[in-house]
């Protein structure tokens, strides 16, 4: 990987989604996973999170993930192991907690304003078992690289500090890319259509 690739985003999360599908499409689950079956919809929920990640937060999943492809990992398979209850934690680092706290507020934010989009596309913090949002991300961070973690707690962290919710940005651009030209008129327009369904 050339200097100028690794300093191009749009070049590094290409890259992890690649390498992030072909490992997700090898997970089997106690629960399929609907997004095993469509690559766009994996690709388009991913993509929309990676686009809010800082260049250095990517960097460093990407080369995360290129160690665990050499050393044989699959962290989609270790992530649903986790969730299915099959394996022990694979890290107990405080800062976990701590993100899981933050990213609860932001998914309730969307849960407040826009309830709608919130029951169709995201995972429900009040979920009580092992498929809530919390014990989802949870697992998912648990099989990131120590850097990873790290920067990924400074990047939530200070989005909150700045009083962004760092959730609706995501789910803003997945809508746009969608069709939709924001969140408003994806909320109107999904009540609309299950109204009438």
């Amino acid at each position: 990987m050339t200097g100028e690739l690794l300093n191009d985003r749009n070049y590094i999360i290409n890259r992890i989604l690649e390498i992030e599908w072909k490992m997700f499409k090898n997970v089997k689950t106690a629960i399929p996973s609907p997004c095993q079956q469509n690559k766009d919809f994996f690709i388009n929920i991913r993509r929309s999170i990676f686009e809010t990640w800082s260049e250095k937060l990517l960097r460093s999943y990407l080369n995360d993930l290129i160690e665990m492809k050499k050393t044989g990992r699959n962290p989609f398979i270790e992530k649903y192991g986790r969730m299915d209850g099959l394996l022990p934690p694979l890290k107990n680092s405080p800062l976990i907690k701590e993100i899981v706290k933050i990213e609860e507020t932001w998914q309730k934010e969307i849960k407040e304003k826009y309830p709608t989009l919130y029951n169709t596309v995201c995972r429900d913090v009040s979920e009580p078992d092992n498929r809530g949002f919390s014990h989802y991300l949870a697992c998912e961070l648990e099989t990131y690289g120590d850097e990873t973690l790290k920067l990924y707690y400074e990047h939530v962290k200070d989005a909150l500090e700045k009083g962004q919710n760092l959730a609706i940005k995501s789910l803003e651009i997945l809508v746009k890319k969608s069709g939709f030209p924001g969140l408003k008129e994806a909320e109107e327009a999904l009540k609309k259509h299950i109204s009438n369904s």
